[in-house]
């Protein structure tokens, strides 16, 4: 998950980054058992198991048996903690850091009162 992109909720101007791309893989009876692609995942559960690396015919036999118990890693969606019903937006424009919203004449424009990132202009979708 190398990419991220950046979304702000329309309530309160927060911006999000959401992770993009392959999270990897996991095993449903072990979903603490996570790997980048489904060989490395496969070799990893092997060798758990056995306490060795499997050769190739071995990796190959216990993909097969074992594929119905190999998923993608499911990432939760991103939530506006404040707004957890709204919608991000990835249609905003400008970001300012509040350190100190007390003493920031953004945050009293914006109505912001938490430190964070902020998008100064978010339209609805």
């Amino acid at each position: 998950m190398a990419q991220k992109k950046d979304k702000a909720c329309p309530e309160c101007h927060q911006v999000f980054a959401i992770p993009q791309g392959n999270p990897g893989w996991c095993l449903n009876s072990n979903p603490e058992m996570k790997a980048k692609n489904k060989k490395a995942l496969a070799i990893l559960a092997f060798s758990t198991i056995h306490g060795r690396n499997p050769d190739e015919k071995e990796r190959k036999a216990w993909e097969k048996e074992n594929k119905g118990d190999i998923e993608k890693v499911k990432v939760p969606e991103t939530r506006c903690p404040p707004h957890p019903e709204t919608k991000l937006s990835d249609d905003w424009q400008g970001f300012t850091i509040l350190l100190n919203p007390s003493r920031s004449e953004v945050a009293r424009a914006l109505g912001i009162e938490v430190p964070g990132s902020y998008a100064l202009k978010v339209r609805h979708q």
